[in-house]
């Protein structure tokens, strides 16, 4: 792709999907949705902003629609940024991706009252906030390495 910030926001949008098989999992393991799951996040915020509470099914649709955009606009973010990390090795440049996502998210939340206190979490939310993160981090930099070929100059 010769677009590198197309590139970067379809490489969001990827890791935003990778993100959403990895969800399945999470919730699953821990039982129930995290506090900072984005149907929990929507109804949060949303219900605030329209000043009313949203019903189960209209967060749910909410969070879809509020993940189709963040996922590729944090992949665009990245696409600014990640000159400087694209000689690292894929592992490496996808984990600060995701500390940087994560970072974002812990600063957001509180910020917009989007969730509850972190210190009411769990240590395994917080493990899996930091494994989603990553997870989404590796995927949307493994797929700017795909769609993107550095350009080496001629000999």
């Amino acid at each position: 792709m010769k677009d590198p910030y197309a590139a970067a926001y379809v490489a969001g949008a990827v890791g935003t999907g990778a993100l959403g098989l990895l969800v399945t999992v999470r919730n699953a393991s821990l039982g129930h949705p995290p506090p900072y799951a984005a149907r929990h996040i929507a109804r949060q915020v949303l219900s605030r902003l329209f000043r009313r509470r949203m019903s189960r099914h209209e967060a749910s649709r909410w969070a879809f629609a509020l993940r189709a955009g963040y996922g590729p606009l944090l992949g665009m973010g990245w696409g600014l940024v990640r000159r400087r990390t694209s000689k690292w090795t894929l592992l490496h440049s996808g984990v600060l991706l995701g500390l940087g996502v994560l970072a974002f998210e812990r600063a957001a939340f509180p910020v917009f009252k989007a969730t509850a206190l972190a210190n009411t979490w769990s240590r395994a939310e917080h493990v899996w906030l930091f494994a989603q993160t990553a997870v989404f981090g590796v995927v949307t930099e493994a797929t700017m390495r795909w769609l993107v070929k550095e350009e080496t100059p001629a000999s």
